[in-house]
């Protein structure tokens, strides 16, 4: 048995490969990087360079997997362009879906995203993957496309394609290797975030995340979806754990979400389009804060076996890892 992970240098994808590397499973690490990345090293897969945007590469790295994870689904880095963003994503899971099926693949577990999942009937009822995206207007080209990518997903389940969707919650562990303005735990040990936005979280260990991919792919139902989450908290229990655990103090200015909402638009703006640089604000995980809400995991519990693990561990994992890696 071989399997193929697509963004294995990405903190999902990286756990992907060692939840697989645990089972005795051969891994091929697809990524576009050219140097070997720091959170691969001493791991032994197979490493394949590689393009999303390449047809070839990808059908190559295909070659002789059974198994195939997409956990590096197209991710709009801001705000502006919708149509643009939605179109990108659209043709680039089409395209990955074209180029690696072949006839001995037998699962194809794509990495989708908690934003796909509606809101519950009634009040009070924990959201569950019967509750169908229900955002009439998109508040982020990020809700846009991750929609438009799982539908094009259970599209081609509905024709034989076997494909099972999983939808992460908030991660949290080692290994993450985005650039450090864009991670929570060192910015709040290195003091960078005097406030927050108050609202509800699901945080998961990403560790349970990448062996929920495995759990999809031995168990999971073709064209079905599946929450992969933890724990229901708010975001000022997890800032006070985080800086409980990092030593340091939580931040204790609470902002209303308008006005955070109005100032990352105003540094979004001028980040894009003025400095062409990343903005310190993000109108992305504001947006997640407003659309925040609490899961149930019943379904991914009784059909792929699924458990969840104590959060605090892994926070300090990821706390020993921004260490390691000087992030703070």
């Amino acid at each position: 048995m071989k399997a193929l992970v697509i963004g294995a240098t990405g903190i999902i994808g990286n756990h992907v490969v060692r939840a697989l590397l645990a089972e005795g499973i051969e891994v091929r690490a697809f990524s576009r990087g050219v140097k070997q990345a720091l959170n691969l090293e001493g791991v032994d897969v197979e490493r394949f360079k590689g393009d999303l945007n390449d047809a070839a590469s990808l059908k190559e790295g295909a070659k002789g997997c059974q198994w195939i994870f997409h956990t590096a689904g197209y991710y709009p880095t801001h705000s502006f362009g919708f149509a643009d963003h939605v179109r990108k994503g659209t043709s680039e899971i089409k395209r990955v879906l074209e180029s690696v099926e072949h006839p001995s693949l037998e699962r194809f577990v794509f990495t989708s995203s908690l934003t796909t999942i509606g809101r519950p009937q009634y009040f009070g009822e924990l959201a569950d993957e019967n509750c169908r995206y229900d955002l009439p207007k998109s508040p982020h080209p990020y809700f846009a496309v991750k929609i438009v990518m799982e539908e094009e997903v259970r599209r081609a389940a509905r024709r034989g394609y076997p494909a099972v969707i999983v939808n992460p919650t908030g991660c949290f562990g080692p290994y993450e290797l985005k650039p450090i303005h864009l991670c929570l735990v060192p910015q709040l040990i290195r003091g960078k975030i005097p406030a927050f936005v108050e609202g509800k979280l699901n945080a998961v260990d990403v560790a349970d995340v990448g062996r929920g991919h495995v759990l999809a792919a031995k168990k999971g139902r073709v064209g079905e979806r599946y929450i992969l989450g933890g724990h229901d908290i708010f975001i000022s229990d997890l800032l006070r754990t985080i800086c409980r655990l990092g030593d340091c103090t939580p931040p204790r200015i609470k902002v209303p979400l308008k006005l955070a909402m109005a100032g990352a638009w105003i540094s979004e703006f001028l980040s894009h389009y003025v400095f062409n640089s990343g903005s310190l604000l993000s109108v992305l995980g504001l947006k997640f804060v407003e659309h925040g809400q609490h899961f149930t995991l019943e379904k991914a519990r009784k059909e792929l076996g699924y458990t969840v693990s104590p959060l605090e561990p892994c926070i300090t994992r990821a706390i020993d890892w921004y260490r390691r890696i000087g992030y703070c």
